[in-house]
Order: structure tokens, then sequence, then C-alpha cells
């Protein structure tokens, strides 16, 4: 079962997340590079003279040689005044001399003192500069800091994620959706079924930022929690309700005609024998069916309550439960008749077996086979006697699954077991997690 459904939601699912993989990723920004001055009408060179190719060495040059011409002019003045004071005072030799003389023993007298004071002002600026190193810095300003490093910070993960990760835009949305409505369709799932399970899947994966190359998980895992929201019902017990119940259980089987009610209620008896069932053979319509009964009965060494064909099968069930309260057995699993929405005596015949006798648990038999078909047998049935829970039959030759998906939520009714095979070991609890994973990974 679920063989056909796997393979098209898996081709769906690496369809969609390959052409979503393949688009190109968001190109880095190039660095920045100065454009090339443009020269203006009046900074072109004059006609005849050849283009300056190494304008920057030459205008350094130029700076060279204008640097020493102001220097040379900063010098010059007083270098003129003192020539100048020369001049008038050659007349006087010896007043120049001894005035210069003079100079001088004041500069080596002075000269000591003033590289002292100098040397002691460098060390209380080092004094001070090595002060402030070791000072905390303001709170302001140590805020102001921690804000700048975690705008550095959020800027790079920014950068990170435009490179690593990727937003799934509406349109790719859609073409996601498209795919697995196709799978779902093909695989017997109903159109109410699909469109839920789409809906579910586009609101979880709207604006969903995703790791470039997770893609594909992304999507199961979507599709895998909109699955199991459809499948996943209310548990249901059978051994505890049955424990906990005054008197036998009484279990009714309903269902089609050709669905597999009799096998299953003899697997079912197999499962639960821990209880001494007793079976109704309430099926008192198809021909060889209560002879049917009776065979499964003595293979697992059970009782068979039985009437008359076309008897009142309500009187079967009632007597088969009278018959479990004095052999003091906890249970007894009742068979009805096949019927369909076009037989509207039997219809009408099982809603008063229901209303007589008033089973503790109304399961619905249903045959995988029969596709979309189910969506409106669960209905038929479900509006005739109220089901409880459903069992599905001949899984092992259905290979598109959706049938399970159309029951369970057409009902919001559990799904307890699936049958798998002829033998009376093949009644498999159905484990929505454990399909789900099986069909998605």
């Amino acid at each position: 079962m679920f063989g056909s459904l796997k393979k098209k939601l898996q081709e769906a699912v690496e369809k969609v997340s390959k052409s979503i993989k393949d688009e190109p990723k968001p190109q880095e920004m190039p660095a920045y590079v100065e454009e090339p001055r443009v020269r203006t009408d009046t900074e072109k060179p004059k006609e005849g003279l050849p283009e300056p190719e190494l304008a920057a060495d030459e205008m350094h040059e130029q700076q060279k040689m204008e640097k020493p011409k102001e220097t040379a002019e900063a010098i010059e003045t007083p270098i003129k005044h003192t020539a100048r004071a020369a001049s008038e005072t050659k007349t006087e030799p010896e007043e120049s001399r001894a005035a210069v003389q003079s100079l001088d023993k004041i500069i080596e007298e002075t000269k000591p003192d003033f590289e002292s004071q100098i040397q002691k002002k460098i060390e209380e600026l080092e004094d001070l500069r090595e002060k402030v190193a070791e000072e905390k810095l303001p709170a302001e300003i140590a805020e102001s800091r921690v804000e700048t490093e975690q705008i550095v910070r959020e800027e790079k993960r920014s950068l990170l994620g435009k490179i690593t990760e990727k937003k799934l835009t509406e349109g790719e949305i859609e073409k996601i959706l498209r795919e697995i409505s196709i799978a779902l369709l093909e695989n017997d799932v109903a159109v109410e079924v699909a469109e839920r399970i789409s809906d579910d899947v586009k609101r979880e994966l709207a604006g969903a930022v995703v790791k470039r190359g997770r893609v594909e998980d992304t999507i199961n895992d979507a599709l895998r929690h909109a699955m199991l929201g459809v499948m996943k019902q209310e548990e249901i017990d059978i051994d505890e309700r049955i424990r906990n119940k005054d008197g036998p259980f009484t279990i009714m089987m309903v269902g089609f005609n050709g669905t597999g009610k009799t096998t299953t209620l003899a697997k079912l008896a197999h499962r639960l024998k821990e209880y001494n069932p007793i079976l109704a053979a309430a099926d008192t319509f198809r021909a060889a069916s209560i002879e049917q009964l009776e065979e499964h009965g003595k293979r697992l060494g059970l009782r068979v309550v039985k009437h008359t064909y076309g008897a009142d099968s309500a009187a079967v069930i009632f007597d088969a439960k009278k018959h479990a309260a004095a052999a003091g057995s906890r249970l007894v699993l009742a068979d009805t008749a096949g019927r369909s929405h076009s037989n509207v005596n039997l219809m009408d015949e099982l809603k008063k077996v229901a209303r007589v006798n008033n089973p503790d648990l109304k399961i619905l038999v249903l045959d995988s086979v029969t596709g979309n078909d189910i969506y409106d047998q669960c209905n038929l049935f479900n509006e005739a006697v109220g089901v409880d829970a459903i069992i599905l039959t001949k899984a092992d030759v259905y290979e598109k699954g959706g049938a399970a998906l159309s029951a369970a939520y057409t009902l919001k009714k559990p799904i307890l077991f699936i049958g798998t095979g002829q033998e009376y070991d093949d009644l498999k609890e159905f484990k929505p997690d454990e399909i789900v994973k099986n069909l998605l990974g």
C-alpha cells in the first residue's frame, strides 16, 4: 500500500526543489572601484605637447620644489635684515663683537635649564598618556561602541544569510502546491482532502526562509505535517474499552458489498481472542454468509450465534449478546450484510439494528481499491448509523494509498487497522506516523 503515492510525492517534491535550487544565487556586491576622472576641456593639454604620463611624480617633484622656495623666502627676509644690520654696524666692529660674545654667554647659561624643562614636559605628557589609557571609557562611549559592534555583526549575519538562505516566493510555493496536488489526485485522494493538504502546506511555507540545499527537506516537513493533520484522529483503545465495560462489549461491522467484512471480523476475533468473543452471523441476506462465518469460528475455536437466512438481523445480535453474558464472554463481534446507497430497504434495516442493539463500537470496513468512491461511502454510512472507526482492507494489493487519507479526513474518525493479506495475522495496526514516514522518508 502507498507505493504509488510515495513515488509520485517523491517525484513532485524532487522536481520543485530542483527547480528552486537551480535558480542563480544572489551575486555578491562588487568591490568599489573609483571611476577614472574625466578630464575637462580646460584641462586638456595644449596641442603639440605630449600627454604627461607621470603626472603624479611630477606633481610630487613640483611640491618638493615649491616647499624649499617657500622656506627660502621665509629665511631670506631675516638674512636681508641681518645683512643690512651688519652693513650698518661695519663702522662699529668692536661693539658688534662685544654684543655677539655677550649673546653667546647668555645662551650657554640658559641652555641647560631650557633642555631640562623640555624633558620634564615630555615626561609629564607620557604620564598623562598612560593614565588616560588606563582609565575606563565613559558609559556613553562604551554603549555606543557596543551598539556599533552589534550592528556590524548583524550586517555580517545578514550578508551571510543572503548567500546561504533563500526565502520562498509566492510563485515557487504555487509551483510546489500544483505538483503536490497532482500527485495526490492521481493516487485516489479526494479533491477536498487534496485541497486541505495543499492549504496546510501553503500556510507553513508562506514566507519561509530555507537554507540552500535543504529546500526538499523543508517541503517534505510541511507535507508531513499536513498529512498527519489529515490522518491523525482521536485514538481508540479497544482493549481498554472492553475491560471497562460492564457486560459484553459489542462491535458491529458495516460496509458496502464485497469489502471483506466477514474476513475482517474473523481477523479481529483472532486478535481479541483473549476476551473469548462470540460471533454473531447477522448477515442473513447474502448466500453462504452464515457458513463462511461458521467456518472461521471452527478454525478459531469460537462460538457462532446464527438464525436462518432472511431472519431479523437485529434479533441475531440481541441473542448473541445474551449468550455472551451467560457464557461470561467479554466481547460480541457482529457481522452485517453489505449494502449500498441504492438499496433503501437494507439501509433502513441497518439503522434498525443499530437502534435496537446500541453497539459500543461501529466499525466501517472499506475496500482500499475503491479509490475516490470511499468519500461517498463514508458519508453514506456515517449518516445512517454514525461510524466510530475505520478498517481498510486489501491494502496489500493497493498501491495508491489515497483512500486512507480520504477516509480519515471525511469521517474525522481513526483508522484502526489495515488488512494486508488473507491470514488471520494479516491485520496491521494503522499508525499515521509510520505511514507518513514511509511515504516521505
